[in-house]
């Protein structure tokens, strides 16, 4: 193993699996070790901004070292942003 790029390679060597299961497989992993620590510790009322904010930063270091494709980041964000358009406009209008 060269460096952290080659992580992907070697684990599906190692399962047999195509090289895009394998750095599925790690990136959902990278993110739950920090999501899951995350979401027990940061309790309150800005709990999901925090949460949110690990997430982003979990993928793009993901998308960084070429773990993760950036359409999945760019799917996401625009997850979110429809989630918080939802909210917002739920809020301005009362319903």
């Amino acid at each position: 193993m060269q460096s952290l790029e080659d992580i992907p390679t070697w684990f599906a060597d190692f399962m047999g699996i195509n090289l895009a299961a394998a750095q599925v497989i790690l990136s959902i992993v990278v993110i739950l070790a920090v999501l899951l620590p995350t979401m027990y510790l940061s309790r309150g009322t800005r709990a999901i901004t925090i949460e949110i904010v690990m997430l982003f930063l979990c993928e793009c270091l993901l998308v960084g070292i070429g773990w993760m494709p950036f359409w999945i980041l760019i799917a996401t964000i625009a997850l979110m942003a429809m989630a918080i358009a939802m909210f917002g406009t739920r809020v301005v209008t009362g319903d």
